[in-house]
């Protein structure tokens, strides 16, 4: 099934965090997310664990307006965020977006691998004071996802308190 890309749903712009329940259910809301950002004129990166591109509209793909991507192809291997790097590679991502002649970049990411150990949780708690910067000094808007039925409700917790806004939907 093939994500719906229409959407008169309004999401706000900025570093946002949202708590889902399941990846059916991650997919299902992140296609009206990234559908508010195409009729933006924005990039669109989507990132998961195992990414089925197949199921998202073909001709954003091939366009490159919509960009698909495992968790370990935009994080490493190791699944621990290192936050320089990342800044790096999302300005990177940003810069090219940007020639290309979109107007900014959003991205829609299911994190909850990321913070799947104590090491990599604080990790992570580095990367989201970095993300914050970035997304205010740029063009960019950023969907933090985690999946509440992976994660102890004291960690969703403290993830959810790292954001200024967060989403319930």
């Amino acid at each position: 099934m093939t994500p719906d890309f229409a959407s008169s749903e309004r999401w706000p712009s900025g570093h946002l965090c949202w708590a889902f329940d399941g990846p059916a259910h991650f997919e299902a809301r992140v296609s009206t997310f990234l559908a508010e950002g195409r009729s933006r004129g924005e990039r669109l990166l989507f990132v998961a664990d195992n990414p089925v591109p197949g199921r998202w509209p073909n001709h954003l793909l091939a366009s490159g307006a919509l960009q698909v991507f495992s968790t370990v192809e935009v994080y490493g291997d190791e699944l621990v965020v290192d936050a320089l790097r990342q800044r790096s590679a999302f300005a990177d991502a940003l810069a090219s977006a940007l020639e290309d002649g979109y107007v900014g970049l959003r991205v829609a990411a299911d994190n909850t691998s990321l913070v799947s150990t104590p090491e990599a949780l604080a990790a992570w708690a580095k990367w989201e004071d970095t993300a914050d910067v970035l997304v205010t000094e740029s063009p960019v808007t950023g969907l933090c996802a985690f999946d509440r039925q992976r994660l102890r409700p004291e960690i969703l917790r403290f993830l959810l308190s790292l954001h200024a806004t967060c989403i319930e939907r």
